[in-house]
């Protein structure tokens, strides 16, 4: 069993977790940017993408505006 910071989460609980839509992180991975994701199934076009959990935290944490 994974430990739940190595979880993997699907793409509808991503969205819902970065408060944007599945279009959005479809967009996002195609333009190169946002968490760092996995593709199940990498073999086949059509693979499960998934985010782990480490990656969702290390990009909210690493996308926060500084203030002054």
């Amino acid at each position: 069993m994974l430990p739940l910071y190595g979880a993997l989460v699907s793409q509808k609980n991503t969205a819902k977790i970065l408060n944007v839509s599945v279009a959005t992180l479809y967009r996002n991975r195609e333009n190169g940017i946002g968490a760092s994701y996995k593709k199940l199934d990498s073999k086949s076009k059509n693979g499960t993408v998934v985010y782990p959990l480490n990656c969702i935290v290390k990009y909210i944490t690493e996308s926060n505006v500084k203030t002054a």
